[in-house]
């Protein structure tokens, strides 16, 4: 249901955002207080600002815009750094003009309408952390197989004798609490059911922390049934 639901949102979101008229950064920045219509800009992610307030810095031809909150029409609870977004991603955005403080001009609460993966994607935020989420004493990608180890390990063979690997995404919380576990590519409902209930019961992990502060990080793991 959940996927059928987050498949017609992007259905709406796309159809909506085909209705919008398309403006480069240059022209966006010229806008009046008083436009409220919704516009499309699309161009390169070159600063992300900041990860807390989903904030991060737009370029094209023309100039640089500052997207202030950024919302996927298809996960609104979704958290910035759950979105994903990177420094040298192509991106698309829809949202209003906004003059902040009189001064800074730049779109806010806009809408993720599209994101192409560029170059220094793979740079991650989480080379910044000043301390990677552990898993029973191991951090980074060792936390990773540990815990990988604890959910195989853990698992019941399912009645129906299915097989087959699940792929689930998890967050790691600011309290060490694994929260928001989700299937992002399923197998028979028994599997990917055992898969989400042994997840979810996973042990308290010691939370990442970045500038002095407990933040949440997004981990996918492959559940295998054999």
């Amino acid at each position: 249901m959940k996927r059928i639901l987050s498949i017609i949102l992007l259905t709406l979101a796309a159809h909506f955002a085909a209705a919008q008229t398309h403006l480069a950064v240059k022209e966006f920045l010229k806008l009046s207080e008083s436009d409220t219509t919704s516009y499309i800009v699309k161009g390169v992610v070159s600063k992300i600002r900041s990860t807390t307030s989903g904030s991060f810095y737009l370029q094209d031809d023309t100039g640089t815009l500052l997207v202030y909150g950024i919302i996927d029409p298809a996960n609104p609870h979704r958290e910035f750094r759950q979105l994903d977004i990177a420094r040298s991603d192509s991106v698309a955005v829809l949202g209003r003009y906004t003059l902040y403080n009189g001064s800074t001009r730049e779109m806010k609460d806009g809408r993720l309408l599209w994101k192409v993966d560029g170059p220094e994607h793979n740079l991650s935020f989480m080379d910044k952390l000043d301390r990677q989420p552990s898993f029973k004493g191991k951090q980074g990608e060792a936390g990773l197989e540990a815990f990988s180890k604890w959910v195989q390990a853990h698992l019941k063979k399912p009645a129906d004798g299915a097989t087959g690997t699940v792929t689930v995404s998890f967050v790691v919380g600011r309290n060490g609490g694994v929260q928001e576990v989700l299937i992002e590519k399923g197998a028979a409902p028994s599997l990917n059911a055992e898969a989400v209930r042994v997840v979810s019961k996973s042990p308290k992990w010691k939370p990442a922390k970045m500038d002095g502060r407990t933040v949440r990080i997004t981990y996918k793991i492959s559940v295998v049934f054999e």
